[in-house]
């Protein structure tokens, strides 16, 4: 969870958290740019897994402060390919016992 306290455009420029899709090595080049640069307002949420590759990117000026809480959503019974990127969810949680 990343949650922003200061605002795009008005505290800083640059910035954001870039995200890279799951389906790169995470050594294919560490240096290319990511797919998508997220920059939300100060007050909302950023929610995602921590096996997710992302980085906060450069602020060219200003100052910019979020606060983080991390976790994971990997679990023993995850697949194998659950270790780096961005997954599609399942059509229902493996734990799920109930009816749909």
């Amino acid at each position: 969870v990343l949650i922003p306290l200061t605002s795009p455009g008005g505290d800083f420029t640059g910035g954001g958290t870039g995200f890279w899709a799951g389906n790169r090595e995470v050594d294919e080049n560490p240096q290319r740019p990511p797919d998508v640069t997220l920059k939300p307002p100060a007050g909302s949420a950023l929610v995602f897994g921590g096996d997710v590759t992302h980085s906060g990117m450069p602020v060219d000026e200003g100052y910019r402060s979020c606060f983080v809480c991390s976790f994971s959503t990997r679990t023993p019974a995850s697949p194998e390919d659950r270790l780096h990127g961005m997954q599609a969810p399942p059509v229902t949680s493996p734990n799920f016992k109930g009816t749909l």
